[in-house]
């Protein structure tokens, strides 16, 4: 996950302070920074649609130096401060800014500072993409951002990363309205590791469907399924008696909760 760092995300320059995230709502496994969505690990941004509310959520761990921090100089020298800058997409050969999508992300950094869009080193951030989608199409995304850091004086690191894209449908697309708020609490596989099948608790705060993908460590997708669930207590099994040994990363939403963990096949 070296290098990756400062391409972080999806965030839009929001100064509200808050946020509905929670940054330490994702589980790391160990790593000691990363981003997810990845696209590296096959992650992508939910699809919108026109005129339909949109909502997704992105999880930062900051590392400890800047020798992870792309540009920088290849030393263990400790991050002063992250910060994200400026987020646009290419609206044909022109660049816009986030909001002409119609689309903001408002940053959550724990009240660390007073700009929600400042990370601090060795740190959990998270971010909460929301808005409603006005332009139909598939759009790369450019972000923005400086590290800092001390070395023989103040430093900074400016880069532009455009490795992310959105897709945006058009509002010809049927979404099933619920009489309440769909609503998740996800709990960790068991057993993990796993060497003939895992059981992935959750509960629901009603009945609904609920998207189960499977990536293995290359961003291959090895699975994806719909499951219909129940109000209450509900099981997803994850057969992996099939699967190579290794690390698997495994995404479960419903409603407007998603949530990432990873899962381990050892045979």
């Amino acid at each position: 996950m070296k290098k990756i760092l400062l391409s972080i995300s999806f965030f839009a320059l929001v100064s509200a302070a808050s946020s509905q995230c929670d940054p330490n709502s994702y589980d790391w496994a160990g790593a000691a920074f990363g981003v997810s969505p990845n696209p590296t690990l096959g992650e992508t941004f939910e699809i919108g649609t026109v005129g339909q509310p949109y909502s997704d959520q992105i999880f930062v761990r900051t590392p400890a130096t800047i020798a992870d921090i792309e540009g920088a100089p290849d030393l263990a020298v400790a991050i002063d401060s992250l910060s994200l800058d400026n987020i646009t997409f290419m609206l044909g050969d022109v660049e816009q800014n986030l909001s002409v999508l119609g689309l903001n992300v408002t940053c959550n950094n724990n009240g660390v500072s007073p700009n929600p869009c400042i990370f601090f080193a060795n740190g959990n951030y998270c971010g909460d993409v929301t808005g409603t989608p006005t332009i139909s199409g598939t759009f790369p995304v450019k972000i923005y951002a400086t590290g800092y850091f001390n070395f023989f004086g103040p430093q900074e690191v400016e880069n532009v990363f455009e490795n992310y894209e959105i897709i945006i449908q058009g509002n010809d697309v049927n979404v099933r309205e619920t009489s309440a708020p769909l609503e998740m609490s996800l709990g960790n596989p068991t057993p993990n590791p796993s060497n003939v099948s895992a059981s992935i608790p959750f509960d629901l705060t009603t009945n609904g469907t609920v998207q189960f993908t499977l990536y293995n460590m290359l961003g291959e997708m090895v699975e994806r399924r719909t499951v219909n669930g129940k109000k209450g207590n509900n099981t997803l099994i994850v057969e992996t008696q099939n699967l190579k040994s290794g690390v698997y990363l495994y995404s479960i939403q419903a409603g407007e909760k998603k949530f990432t963990k990873r899962l381990m096949v050892q045979h």
